[in-house]
């Protein structure tokens, strides 16, 4: 991993015009570069390389005139800042080409991949480095990375805002994972192959300790303890005279062991596996909270759980990080993959490898009896306070065994599932995610696109976010949409999403992890066939939810298989229990539940749309018997193979059953019209009068025997025109005596 990779040619610049049409590279590891193609371009001025160098560091996305302005001028700024930064954004297009940096309503955008600037593409490989399970591909993707360090960042740049706090992060990361793959090689045994590099990291940093500690442990691997101990007196020295302080007590442990001519074994390594962290959370407050208070009582197995989408990989990564130093010994990660295409979830044993590799075992000595590698990593773990966040685990077998034996660590899991055996064998605490609220979800969007292009159109704001049924992953797919398309307004946007209403593929990415269509079919795929077959058949009753009773019906089953059925379904979060005995489906959710039942057997969803209206028809004709025993009712026909109407006993559960199906039954009604089920309207508005005459609903008679005309016009029946024709004109008169009557 030599420090001259990536190197700049070290010939003379040359200044290169727009006309050069090659593509472009930004380098600030080191000395500040910029080619286009292999042709260095030299930028005269400091504003300038400032410029491009903040612009690169957002490479893809909009960074604001101010943000701009403030790193270029510092605290010294021009009159007009806008009009001073476009005309350095114009010197910069003269050189770059002027299709290489783009106006937007908000600010300015380079247009280069992520992967042509070197510090994002470092952090990229730190961020594919830190789950990797192979324990292969995990140092070499820090070898990569390392290897685009040439020097101090921003060199040849003059910002106070760059050499700050960017660079202090990128140095931090830098030394991190240095340190991380140092660490693997002294666990590997490439004691040799450690020496030049370590010798390097240590000159560029050589009052870090750490560092200096694992050079003392690779020269002593080697063979080389005379020049351990050179190295050691050195530092001691340098300690001395510059900072008046003596080496830490691990440098000291590993000297008293040289000098004792022992093999001087390393420290436990410290596991760093935690991906990046998320930019920004919106809302989880109290879910943070909860989280933190975790830390100060019993319990070490939490699970995060909700529907797909609703952001548990989110909330779990960016609560490690601000709960790191809680956990001196280390983090653990892994994507257990559980709801992937196909058999990807990953085996235990495999994961528990790579954890004890992770934990400095050599791969040759990892036991092969699966219980002796569990006891292994168990025993590893023991006493120390470490974070194992178990990410996207199918369900609790997959991470049985990953769970450390004693109390002093703490596991987090993140699952579809609710994992409840987890509850209750470990005392699990169970942390359920609902979507965002109306203004977390404005802050989302906001957050992603800038609080004044989400406030310009406040209309469209809102019916995006309804239109994503404010779940974090859709609103994340909407913003992204919006930003890729920065001069179109929101309202376009918002009516594009309109077809999410029948089509959830509005909703579609190139990545199959936030492609929301490919997202819920790992869900879905994941389902026994009967709950899968139940789960498409909810999408034909019309909500806006269906009690327990109506599922018996809906998907032909007696109530106990019913209950069994929704339970999968409540387990997989693909339905929810807002009140008891009433389950409910995301919209986007029952979107995709129509997509299911489109591709299915059109004679069985129709069966099943029957089953459900002569439910609600012979249930609502029994109440109507207990609630006005002398109403002309009309006698339903037999129901359908398969419907099981509620059994109400009295007057009282009648009552209590029409003021729970209220707003179901008035859907049930224009759903059966809909369905050419003329005759079934025509019985559901006579079963259901009574109801609308008890509360005196005049309105909703209205619409119901406007609905049975309709239908009787559809069948020809003249009776029953007649018949809706004169209730109607009857409520027209209702409806106008009660406008007339005074307040």
């Amino acid at each position: 991993m030599a420090d001259d990779r990536g190197q700049p040619d070290a010939g003379r610049p040359v200044r290169v015009t727009a006309d050069a049409g090659r593509e472009l590279r930004v380098a600030v590891l080191g000395p500040f570069d910029v080619r286009l193609g292999t042709v260095r371009v030299e930028l005269g001025s400091n504003r300038l390389r400032t410029l491009l160098a903040v612009l690169a560091l957002s490479a893809g996305e909009t960074v604001s005139v101010d943000r701009l302005a403030s790193a270029v001028w510092a605290g010294d700024l021009p009159d007009n800042v806008r009009r001073s930064v476009h005309t350095y954004i114009a010197r910069l297009r003269h050189t770059l080409g002027a299709e290489a940096i783009e106006t937007t309503s908000l600010g300015y955008r380079l247009r280069v991949e992520p992967e042509r600037v070197d510090a994002l593409l470092f952090r990229r490989l730190l961020a594919e480095a830190a789950p990797a399970l192979d324990t292969e591909a995990e140092p070499a993707a820090l070898e990569q990375a390392l290897s685009l360090w040439r020097g101090q960042p921003f060199e040849g740049i003059e910002s106070p805002a760059l050499h700050g706090a960017d660079a202090a992060h990128l140095l931090d990361l830098h030394v991190s994972a240095a340190e991380r793959w140092l660490d693997l090689g002294l666990a590997a045994g490439r004691h040799s192959e450690l020496v030049p590099e370590a010798r390097r990291l240590v000159a560029r940093h050589p009052w870090h300790e750490p560092l200096w500690g694992r050079l003392l442990l690779a020269l002593d691997g080697c063979g080389r303890r005379a020049e351990a101990l050179s190295a050691y007196e050195r530092l001691r020295r340098g300690l001395s005279e510059e900072l008046g302080t003596t080496p830490s007590a691990e440098l000291r442990r590993i000297h008293a062991g040289l000098l004792e001519d022992q093999a001087v074994r390393a420290a436990p390594i410290t596991p760093r596996q935690l991906p990046a962290d998320v930019a920004e959370l919106t809302g989880r407050d109290e879910e943070l909270k909860r989280l933190d208070g975790l830390l100060d009582g019993n319990t070490s197995v939490c699970v995060i759980t909700g529907t797909a989408g609703v952001g548990k990989t989110c909330l779990a990564v960016h609560w490690a990080h601000q709960a790191a130093e809680r956990f001196p010994d280390g983090q653990l990660y892994a994507d257990l993959q559980g709801f992937g295409p196909g058999e990807s979830a990953l085996d235990p044993h495999d994961v528990l490898s790579s954890f004890l590799q992770t934990l400095g075992v050599a791969k040759h000595r990892i036991p092969v009896d699966p219980q002796a590698r569990i006891a292994l990593y168990r025993t590893l773990l023991a006493g120390r306070r470490a974070l194992v966040l178990l990410d996207n685990a199918r369900d609790a077998d997959q991470v049985q065994e990953l769970l450390p034996g004693g109390t002093a660590c703490m596991v987090v899991i993140t699952s579809r599932q609710g994992l409840n055996s987890l509850v209750s064998r470990h005392a699990a605490a169970l942390l359920t995610l609902d979507v965002l609220t109306h203004r977390e979800s404005r802050q989302l969007l906001a957050g992603r696109l800038g609080r004044e292009c989400v406030e310009a159109d406040a209309r469209a704001t809102d019916e995006i976010i309804d239109l994503c049924g404010r779940l974090p992953l859709s609103l994340a797919i909407a913003a992204g949409r919006a930003t890729a398309a920065p001069s179109a307004p929101l309202a376009a946007l918002s009516a594009e999403l309109r077809r999410v209403r029948t089509d959830v593929s509005v909703l579609a990415t190139r990545d199959a992890r936030t492609d929301m269509r490919t997202v819920f079919s790992h869900s879905y795929d994941l389902l026994p066939a009967k709950a899968a077959r139940l789960f498409s058949l909810l999408a034909i009753h019309p909500g806006p939810d269906i009690a327990r009773a109506a599922v018996a019906s809906l998907a032909a089953v007696n109530r106990v298989q019913a209950d069994r059925l929704l339970d999968v379904l409540l387990e997989a979060h693909l339905v929810a229990e807002a009140v008891p005995g009433r389950v409910t489906l995301h919209n986007l959710l029952r979107t995709y539940a129509h997509d299911l039942a489109r591709v299915a057997d059109v004679r069985l969803h129709r069966q099943a749309a029957r089953r459900v209206i002569e439910h609600y028809l012979h249930t609502a004709y029994r109440a109507t018997r207990l609630l006005r025993p002398e109403a002309l009712v009309i006698v339903p026909s037999p129901p359908a193979p398969g419907v099981r109407p509620e059994r109400l006993a009295c007057r009282r559960q009648a009552l209590e059953w029409f003021q729970a199906e209220h707003t179901v039954l008035f859907t049930v009604v224009r759903q059966a019209l809909r369905n050419d089920f003329p005759s079934h309207v025509i019985q559901l508005a006579a079963a259901l009068t009574p109801w609308c005459d008890h509360r005196s609903d005049w309105r909703a008679k209205a619409g119901l025997h406007e609905a049975a005309l309709k239908a009787a016009e559809q069948l020809g029946d003249i009776a029953a025109v007649v018949r809706a024709r004169q209730i109607i004109a009857a409520v027209t008169i209702d409806l106008e005596r009660a406008d007339q009557a005074p307040a």
